[in-house]
């Protein structure tokens, strides 16, 4: 165990000492790589004992200082681990804010004591961090619990490190400088947190662009069928023009009055419309990553565009009825 750490030591040395890196730590578990971490069963203090004690699952993460601003994770309250926590000294931990929550609800869970199933010594709570993904992108909150590497040791672990450059550049002269530790250690598994939540987000980047070209399709569908009926229900009005213009109506005062009775259906359509999107917006809510269900901009543009569509389907055949001699406006059936 000793010289495993201190491997890991170095290898954090050697890492911070590559170009352009600007933090490096070691966790038994990183964030989106695939791992499956420890489950341990938990408890406040002093709720571990009786019939009735129930505890809560969560996954374990045993990492180095620096883990958390490696990472970019913010901590909250509390401090982070440091040279202090080692081996012989009292046991300590950070929850991150879904497990502080959980074990201590309504409780300010900073400087309370935890206790793992079937061990007797309580670990101290000395930082609370922000709850970060651990097996995909949009999971639902994971708790977790961190402790300190130098006093639960991992045998098999993995480097983390934030560089200032291109990670995928940087990535083979931090590998090279901790392989020359030692040549026969393997190391796999090389990756970036960029990398890895593209890799998490394909699928719903996929069915994104389908349903976006789908939705292209229907709205465009839509636009014809707006257009399509609407000139077709000016164009039953020729006659109707007709007479208005040989009473005499200018062309002005015609095109104003389609327009206008245009406009009416228009303003019924798109409210009828926004309020069915509003309501299926609840539907599909689950669906969502990032973005709200009622997006004021898009339902917006998309009901001007409709709007717009329905306008110059009165606009057209009104200005084309207008230019007909008002005898063969009549004429027609």
């Amino acid at each position: 165990m000793p010289r495993g750490q201190q491997f890991y030591l170095d290898a954090i040395e050697k890492a911070k000492s590559a170009r352009d890196v600007q933090s490096a730590a070691v966790a038994s578990l990183v964030p989106l790589a695939g791992g499956a971490g420890v489950l341990l069963t938990t408890f406040p203090e002093g709720q571990a004992t009786g019939p009735t004690a129930r505890g809560v699952l969560i996954t374990y993460n045993d990492v180095t200082p620096g883990y958390f601003d490696a990472l970019r994770i913010p901590m909250i309250s509390g401090r982070d681990f440091g040279n202090e926590d080692r081996e012989g000294t009292a046991p300590v931990v950070i929850l991150n804010q879904t497990a502080a929550k959980q074990m201590f609800p309504g409780q300010d869970a900073l400087h309370k004591r935890i206790q793992i199933v079937n061990r007797t010594e309580l670990f101290e709570v000395v930082g609370i961090a922000t709850t970060a993904a651990v097996n995909a992108v949009g999971e639902d909150p994971t708790p977790m619990v961190y402790r300190p590497m130098s006093q639960e040791y991992a045998p098999a672990a993995a480097l983390v490190f934030r560089t200032a450059a291109d990670p995928e550049k940087a990535a083979p002269l931090v590998r090279d400088v901790v392989q020359a530790l030692d040549k026969h250690m393997p190391m796999r598994g090389v990756g970036t947190v960029l990398a890895a939540v593209s890799q998490g987000l394909w699928a719903p980047r996929m069915g994104a662009a389908l349903l976006s070209i789908f939705g292209g399709l229907a709205l465009v569908l839509a636009m014809i069928g707006v257009y399509g009926v609407m000139s077709y229900s000016v164009s039953q009005r020729t006659q109707e023009i007709g007479v208005r213009m040989a009473l005499g109506a200018s062309t002005i005062n015609v095109l104003g009055m389609v327009m206008r009775q245009g406009l009416l259906v228009v303003l019924a359509g798109t409210a009828v419309g926004a309020l069915t999107a509003a309501l299926a917006g609840r539907l599909i809510s689950d669906l969502l990553f990032g973005i709200q269900p009622y997006d004021p901009v898009t339902l917006a543009a998309v009901a001007a565009m409709l709007a717009v569509v329905a306008l110059l389907a009165c606009y057209v055949p009104a200005r084309r009825a207008t230019r007909v001699n008002p005898i063969t406006a009549l004429r027609q059936e």
